[in-house]
C-alpha cells in the first residue's frame, strides 16, 4: 500500500472515531438560530411557535423528495435493471478500476434522476464488490455517492431543470 493510500486510510479511521454524528450539527444549528433570535428580541414562546410553523411547512417538499427516492428505488430494483446491473458489474476487473467505474456509473445515473442514482449506485456497488476481490469498501461506497455529490444538479431531476 502506497503512502497516499496509508494516509487516506489513517484519515478515514480518525474521522470514523472523532467526527460527530449529523444530528449534533442539526442540534447546534437549531441552538445557534435560537440564540440569534433571542438576541434580535424574540421571546422563547415566539421562537418555539415560529419553529413549529416553519417545520410543518416543509411537509410538501419532504413528501416530494420521498417520492423521488421511492420511484428511484422501484426502478433500480426492477427485474430489467437488475439484469442490467449484473451485466454492468462484470466489467471492472481491478479494485481501482472498480471504484472509478462505480463513480462513473453513479454520475451517469444521476443525470437521469438523483433518486434512481442513489439506489442504482448502491446496488451496483454491492454487485461489483461480490465480483472484484480486494476492494476498499469505503472508497467504493464514497464513489457510489459521487453522482449525488457532484453532478445531480445538471440532470433531468434537478430543481433547475423543472
Amino acid at each position: 500500500m502506497g503512502i497516499l493510500a496509508r494516509l487516506g486510510a489513517h484519515l478515514a479511521d480518525w474521522s470514523e472515531k472523532w467526527f460527530p454524528d449529523a444530528y449534533i450539527f442539526a442540534a447546534i444549528a437549531v441552538a445557534v438560530v435560537c440564540v440569534a433570535a433571542l438576541c434580535m428580541g424574540r421571546t422563547p414562546k415566539e421562537i418555539s411557535v415560529d419553529f413549529g410553523k416553519s417545520f410543518w411547512s416543509l411537509t410538501n417538499f419532504t413528501m416530494q423528495m420521498a417520492f423521488v427516492v421511492i420511484g428511484g428505488y422501484i426502478v433500480a430494483v426492477s427485474p430489467p435493471v437488475k439484469k442490467l446491473v449484473a451485466k454492468l458489474a462484470s466489467f471492472p476487473k481491478t479494485p481501482k478500476g472498480a471504484v472509478a467505474y462505480v463513480a462513473f456509473m453513479a454520475m451517469a445515473a444521476s443525470l437521469l434522476s438523483w433518486g434512481f442514482s442513489l439506489i442504482f449506485a448502491g446496488v451496483l456497488t454491492r454487485e461489483v464488490s461480490k465480483r472484484v476481490k480486494g476492494i476498499d469498501y469505503r472508497a467504493i461506497g464514497a464513489a457510489a455517492y459521487l453522482g449525488l455529490g457532484s453532478i445531480w444538479a445538471l440532470g433531468l431531476s434537478s430543481s433547475a431543470a423543472c
